[in-house]
């Protein structure tokens, strides 16, 4: 197990996203440049433990999540539980319309 600048840089992306967050406004609350932070969601660059530290509160996951990908079931958060719950409930939708096709 090890630190991938890339893929830690799409779950900051992902959790952005999720969160309804603009890069600007991102950047603007942990107090760097737009263009900086848009280097870490790109994994070109990499962040700091405190910049790691405040993207982890920011977006209410463990900074095992942010750096390595771990996620136990006692650290998903509540955007994480209600995008797995969305995704089962499209998938048994689509389902249904598929048995529904026969």
């Amino acid at each position: 197990m090890f630190y991938d600048i890339e893929k830690s840089g799409l779950r900051i992306r992902q959790l952005r996203m999720e969160s309804e967050l603009t890069q600007e406004k991102v950047a603007s609350i942990l107090n760097i440049n737009r263009s900086f932070y848009n280097r870490i969601e790109a994994g070109k660059r990499g962040c700091s433990i405190d910049l790691f530290i405040q993207l982890a509160g920011l977006f209410h996951v463990s900074l095992d999540y942010l750096i390595l990908g771990k996620c136990s079931d006692n650290l998903l958060n509540d955007t994480g539980k209600a995008r797995i719950k969305k995704d089962i409930a499209e998938l048994v939708a689509h389902l249904e319309q598929f048995s529904n096709s026969f």
